[in-house]
């Protein structure tokens, strides 16, 4: 592959977007493939500082400092995995129709696992704001991490890749699909 591709984890917290990603990125990594990793919870603060006072621009703000980034890594033939909530489906929306090579991943996860996930305590910390999200009305992968292991939507993912022809397999032929 000599173009990038971006996909975007999206999900309520806690739903395993970034220890997928995480594991997603190794597996690229391994099979030759540059990778940045954009993780909305590890992004310097000064990157996603309250520019606003209101929450809602914050957000918005935010993913529209993720998908600038994205797409200037992309421009490089980097293959970009954002891990971040976006909670408003018109940024998602938005990174889909500036990028090309985009795939969504939902992480569909229910409330109480999500909160047995939560170590630390942001559902406890901003439980005005923290459930607030607008499910994906299209991805091309939903992930229901509650009932697969890791590594099996690691699998999931990859072989969705390969088989959209976005990866070529680990020995380097083509996916089965492709011409």
């Amino acid at each position: 592959m000599t173009q990038g591709m971006v996909l975007w984890f999206t999900g309520l917290p806690n739903s395993g977007k970034t220890t997928i990603s995480r594991l997603v990125s190794k597996q690229l990594e391994s099979m030759g493939y540059p990778v940045e990793r954009l993780d909305s919870d590890e992004l310097p603060r000064s990157m996603t500082k309250d520019l606003s006072p209101d929450w809602t621009t914050r957000q918005k703000q935010k993913c529209t400092n993720l998908i600038y980034i994205a797409k200037l890594l992309y421009k490089y033939n980097v293959n970009v995995l954002i891990a971040s909530v976006g909670r408003f489906d018109e940024m998602r929306k938005q990174a889909r129709t500036h990028i090309p090579s985009f795939v969504e991943i939902y992480l569909k996860c229910p409330l109480n696992v999500r909160l047995q996930r939560d170590d630390k305590m942001k559902y406890e910390r901003y439980p005005d704001t923290i459930h607030y999200y607008e499910e994906s009305c299209n991805p091309e992968i939903t992930i229901e991490s509650d009932k697969l292991s890791s590594e099996e939507a690691v699998s999931m993912i990859i072989r969705y890749l390969i088989e959209q022809g976005y990866i070529t397999e680990p020995d380097g032929r083509a996916p089965h699909n492709m011409e």
